[in-house]
Formats: C-alpha cells, sequence, structure tokens
C-alpha cells in the first residue's frame, strides 16, 4: 500500500471595491485547498467538464469572516498634561467590516495636521496624537467608530496643566517671608 500525500494551504481571497465616491467595499474568504492523490495503476485523465476538475481536484471550503458591529476593546481615558508637552489618546476598535474612524474635539470633528495626528492600523489600534499641547487644548476628546452595522464612541478628558507668567515666583516669596 502506498502511502497518500495530501497537500494543503489556506488563502485569504479579499475582494476591494472603490467607488467613485471613495467609499470601499471588502469582503474576505478564507479558503482551503487539498491536492487530491491520482490512483494508483492508472492512467491520468482529463475531465470532460470545467466543474469536474474542480470537483476532482480541489475540495474548497469557505467561510466568511462574520460581520460585527463596532466596539472598543480598549478605551480612551482621561489625561492630564503640562502645556508644550504631547498627549497622546490610544483605543482598540473591533468590528467588520471594518470601522471607519473620526475624532471629535467638545463635539467638533478633528482634521489631521501637524497639532494633531491619527494613526489607525489594520489590528484596530488607534490613536490621536496631539502635539505642543496648549491651553485651548483642555477639552473633551471623542473617538467615534462606524461601519455598515452601527457605530461606537469613547469619550475622556484632556486636562492641561498651564504655568502662567510669574506664577510659582510668588509662592517661593511668600514662603521665604
Amino acid at each position: 500500500m502506498q502511502p497518500k500525500i495530501l497537500f494543503k494551504d489556506y488563502f485569504l481571497f479579499q475582494c476591494v471595491s472603490i467607488r467613485e465616491g471613495g467609499s470601499s467595499n471588502i469582503s474576505a474568504v478564507w479558503a482551503q485547498f487539498s491536492l487530491l492523490p491520482k490512483p494508483s495503476g492508472s492512467r491520468p485523465t482529463c475531465p470532460q467538464e470545467k466543474e469536474d476538475v474542480s470537483q476532482a481536484f480541489l475540495e474548497a471550503v469557505a467561510e466568511e469572516k462574520p460581520h460585527v458591529k463596532p466596539y472598543f476593546s480598549k478605551t480612551i481615558r482621561d489625561l492630564e498634561v503640562v502645556e508644550g508637552s504631547a498627549a497622546r489618546f490610544d483605543c482598540k476598535i473591533e468590528g467588520y467590516p471594518d470601522p471607519e474612524v473620526v475624532w471629535f474635539k467638545d463635539d467638533q470633528s478633528i482634521r489631521e495636521s501637524r497639532h494633531f495626528q491619527i494613526d489607525y492600523d489594520e489590528d484596530g489600534n488607534c490613536s490621536l496624537i496631539i502635539s505642543d499641547v496648549c491651553g485651548d487644548d483642555d477639552a473633551k476628546y471623542t473617538c467615534k467608530a462606524v461601519n455598515s452595522l452601527g457605530e461606537a464612541t469613547c469619550t475622556a478628558e484632556l486636562i492641561v496643566e498651564t504655568m502662567e507668567e510669574g506664577e510659582g515666583e510668588g509662592e517661593e516669596e511668600e514662603e521665604e517671608e
């Protein structure tokens, strides 16, 4: 009896369609293909129909990733920073199809700039980095994740400690007297 050799591989097929308006639709399918050994002692044959080829030589098992509305597995937290330093809000977003993310400062959407940097990777890690924080940045910040099944938000406060000119000097003089 000859040993049977079975060759298996898994593949991820993604179909991406991009519309003129800029929105995209992504679907993914996992498939497993098995190469079946040819029977011993027989001559190679060529199936008559295209469908016969896939039935005879390939076994496909397809699973579509389940659709899930967005949720936060890690939420942003309140921060207290000194004026002039940087602040960073971090969260992790789950959901499929991949959620679109929008950040808000006091209910106004944030545009990315040198002052506000937004990072969002394929694993769902999302960050808002505010450089050179000033008193105007003292506000409520919200991260909103949206996909076709729903939306989720998380909110935190940024408290900026400002140093007024002359602040701290008067306190030292009072302590000396």
